[in-house]
């Protein structure tokens, strides 16, 4: 298997470098505006 300069997510889920991945993808989240996004999915649509 080559790879170039970055760990693809398929190759790092194949070889158990999740690790590795993240490392070399860094990112950052937004807990509250995930949370909110979250919940609004997670409700039920009101009934008509």
């Amino acid at each position: 298997m080559s790879r170039g300069k970055y760990l693809s997510l398929e190759e790092a889920q194949k070889s158990g470098k999740l690790k590795q991945f993240a490392k070399e993808h860094p990112s950052k989240g937004d807990k509250k505006a995930f949370d909110e996004l979250f919940q609004r999915m997670a409700k039920k649509e009101k009934q008509r």
